[in-house]
């Protein structure tokens, strides 16, 4: 007696039994919200980077008077090697923003909710087309997924939920993912 792989993996629901039920949660103006959303989980991340590079710029500032300062013991280094802490300190902060940013979008994203603080305000929820839930793993990875896509096809990426099945984005395509409204 031979099991097939889909009696031997249950599923809770498949692709094409819920198509119906896709199309009746996304609704119109799913785009409009999801730009919306982004805007202000991306506004968030701004912040956080502001803040972040003030703290660094002041932080590095007071630490070059022991540092690198060429009015101490180092008069004959060029002048340019007085930008350093400067851009040190916008590395720095871009670095720990980027960490803070995953950081978020794990426990948002791939937390309870399967969405970010944005999402959750117009009602939007990130889901599996294989109905398993998102982890943080995961999350991550569409959200670095996400600004691989926008980097590498901007603007072609903003008309792919024109032309895809569901209204998907790129890489909710390539990560069997949908972006649904939750009520």
């Amino acid at each position: 007696m031979t099991e097939t792989l889909e009696t031997t993996i249950p599923f809770k629901a498949r692709p094409a039994d819920r198509a119906p039920e896709i199309l009746l949660r996304q609704g119109h103006g799913l785009h409009l919200q999801r730009v919306l959303a982004f805007t202000v989980d991306y506004s968030l991340y701004i912040t956080v980077a502001f803040a972040l590079s003030v703290f660094a710029t002041m932080l590095i500032e007071s630490l070059s008077w022991w540092w690198v300062a060429p009015e101490h013991a180092f008069g004959d280094l060029p002048a340019r090697l007085g930008e350093t802490p400067y851009v040190l300190s916008k590395s720095l902060a871009a670095l720990v923003t980027l960490a803070l940013a995953i950081a978020y979008t794990a426990l948002t994203l791939g937390g309870r909710y399967q969405a970010t603080l944005g999402m959750r305000l117009f009602r939007l929820r990130l889901e599996r087309l294989d109905s398993v839930e998102i982890t943080p793993r995961y999350a991550v990875a569409h959200t670095l997924l996400f600004l691989a896509t926008t980097a590498m096809f901007t603007p072609l990426v903003l008309l792919a939920p024109l032309v895809l099945a569901n209204r998907q984005m790129l890489h909710d395509r390539l990560l069997d993912t949908l972006m649904l409204r939750t009520g």
